[in-house]
C-alpha cells in the first residue's frame, strides 16, 4: 500500500468590533491587537475542518505537471464560473475583503484622475461677468491651454505675472480685459441604476377596496400613461382606493346608502379623475417616456 501526505487544517473564527477611519487600518488594529494576545482564540472559536491531500504529496506535485489534468480542471471551472460567489471570487483574487476594498478605491482614483476633460478659454471684463464671457478656444488640457497664452501672451498683452495667476486662480485680475477658464469631464453619464428582481403576478393582480372602488396594481399599469407601482405597498394602496371613495363620494354628492354608479358616464369620469389624483398624491411615478 502507498502512504500519502494528508493535510487536517482546523479554522478558529471569531468577529471583534474595531474603530477606525477605513476598513484597512481596522484590519491593522485587529492584527496589532491579536499579535499583543487581547484577541485569543481557543477550541470554543472552532468554526469547521478541512481534510485533503496535502499540496507536497507526490502524487499532487505529479499531478500539477500533467498537462491534461490542469485543462481539465481550467474548463470545470469555466463551467462553475457563474456559481462561484462574490465572496469567493474576492479571497481568490484579494485574499481579503479588505484589500479588495483598499484597491477598488485605488482603482477609481486613478480612473478619475484619467478621465477626459475640456478646457475652455474664455475672456471676459475686469469683473468676470459671466454675461461679459466669450469663448475663445476649448483645449484638451491645462497644458495646452497654458501654452496657447504663452504664444499669444504679446497679443493678449499678458505677463508672466499674469499667467501665473491664470494656472494658479483659472483667471487673471487687475486687468481691464481678463482671461479664464473652465473645465469639466466629458461624456459625464448618470450612473446606472440597477435591475431590480420583477414581482410576481399575485403582486399586480391583488385587488383593494373600499365601498365601491376596487383597483389593482396591474390596472394602474395599465392606463394610457401608466404608473410604476414596483415600490408601492399594500397600505399605499389601501390608502389610495380610500382617498379615491371619499373624494369621488364628496364631489358627487352622494349619500352614505347611494353608490357610485359606473355606469353612469359621470360617476365614471369624476372617479378615474380622483383615482389619478390621489395615485399622484401618493408620490406613485409615471413610467419614463423611452
Amino acid at each position: 500500500m502507498k502512504k500519502y501526505r494528508i493535510a487536517i487544517e482546523e479554522t478558529l473564527r471569531k468577529v471583534v468590533e474595531i474603530e477606525a477611519e477605513t476598513p484597512g487600518l481596522a484590519v491593522c488594529r485587529a492584527e496589532d491587537e491579536y499579535n499583543e494576545e487581547k484577541h485569543v482564540l481557543s477550541a470554543d472559536n472552532f468554526a469547521g475542518a478541512d481534510i485533503a491531500l496535502s499540496t507536497d504529496d507526490i502524487t499532487v506535485m505529479e499531478t500539477l505537471e500533467d498537462v491534461g489534468f490542469i485543462g481539465y480542471v481550467q474548463c470545470r471551472f469555466e463551467e462553475c464560473r457563474e456559481s462561484i460567489s462574490v465572496e469567493d471570487k474576492v479571497r481568490l483574487a484579494f485574499g481579503s475583503f479588505d484589500n479588495a476594498l483598499y484597491e477598488f478605491g485605488e482603482y477609481r482614483k486613478e480612473a478619475a484622475r484619467n478621465r477626459p476633460q475640456v478646457y475652455l478659454l474664455y475672456r471676459s471684463d475686469a469683473w468676470h461677468n459671466r454675461s461679459s464671457m466669450e469663448l475663445i478656444a476649448p483645449f484638451s488640457s491645462l497644458e495646452n491651454m497654458m501654452e496657447y497664452l504663452r504664444r499669444k501672451k504679446k497679443e493678449f498683452r499678458l505677463t508672466e505675472s499674469d499667467l501665473e495667476e491664470f494656472k494658479n486662480n483659472r483667471q487673471t485680475k487687475g486687468r481691464g480685459e481678463n482671461y479664464l477658464y473652465e473645465s469639466d469631464y466629458l461624456d459625464v453619464l448618470p450612473e446606472q441604476e440597477p435591475e431590480l428582481p420583477p414581482k410576481d403576478d399575485a403582486f399586480y393582480d391583488k385587488v383593494f377596496t373600499c365601498g365601491q372602488s376596487e383597483l389593482s396594481r396591474r390596472e394602474l399599469e395599465s392606463l394610457p400613461e401608466p404608473f410604476d407601482t414596483y415600490h408601492v405597498t399594500d397600505e399605499e394602496m389601501e390608502q389610495i382606493v380610500y382617498e379615491t371613495e371619499m373624494e369621488t363620494r364628496d364631489r358627487l354628492r352622494l349619500g352614505k346608502r347611494k353608490p357610485i354608479d359606473f355606469d353612469n358616464d359621470r360617476h365614471s369620469e369624476i372617479w378615474w379623475e380622483e383615482m389619478e389624483k390621489a395615485v399622484v398624491r401618493h408620490g406613485v411615478p409615471y413610467y419614463e417616456a423611452e
